[in-house]
């Protein structure tokens, strides 16, 4: 299957010409940030996110390991970084954003911990993963079920593919992460057919 973390014209349609663009406007929605917001978005491909958030009003920066990946750019504020060596200063955002990237990653406490030193003291840190509902079996059922095909069939068993391979996360599982990242989880919610993908959202805890 198409390696969705190295193509960057099939992650550019993944984002514009598939169900994914839905689900990146409906976590947007679910956060919800404040008008002028500082937001940073990790792992943002072509960006769609930011522009999104910009749309609401939010001052909001791009990041992403790969430069091929601002080909074709649907934001204009990106910045070439490692989820582990971002050049922000402490205690900078608002919100911190990342979409199907955790997951992927041998160790996403240590992301999550880098991410929370740069959360202004009110900010908050918001994931999208695959649920602990997601399978190659679940997916390909959701797949039959809507009449998906071509793109928008490949990429979803692709990224349930991924999902069985790496990491899926329950709320429980979350929980215990974001305890050890030193956050509070605060809200967690699944969408996508019968719970495929999970939002969640936490803040730093209170000294």
């Amino acid at each position: 299957m198409t390696d969705l973390q190295h193509d960057p014209d099939y992650f550019l349609e993944l984002q514009t010409k598939t169900g994914w663009g839905a689900m990146l406007r409906s976590f947007a929605s679910w956060l919800g940030p404040k008008p002028a917001s500082l937001i940073l978005d990790v792992g943002t491909g072509p960006g769609l996110l930011p522009a999104i958030f910009t749309q609401k009003g939010c001052r909001v920066i791009g990041a992403d390991s790969s430069f091929e990946m601002f080909h074709d750019a649907l934001h204009p504020d990106l910045v070439l970084a490692s989820i582990l060596s971002l050049p922000f200063k402490p205690a900078t955002f608002d919100l911190i954003t990342v979409s199907n990237l955790l997951f992927f990653l041998p160790d996403p406490l240590a992301a999550l911990q880098k991410m929370t030193h740069l959360l202004a003291p009110d900010g908050e840190i918001a994931l999208l993963n695959p649920s602990e509902q997601m399978t190659v079996v679940a997916a390909t059922t959701l797949a039959n079920k809507r009449g998906l095909e071509g793109l928008a069939r490949e990429t979803l068993l692709n990224y349930a593919g991924r999902a069985e391979r790496h990491f899926r996360w329950s709320e429980t599982d979350l929980r215990k992460l974001f305890d050890d990242a030193d956050l509070a989880l605060v809200d967690t919610t699944t969408k996508m057919g019968d719970g495929l993908v999970r939002f969640a959202r936490g803040h730093k805890r209170q000294a």
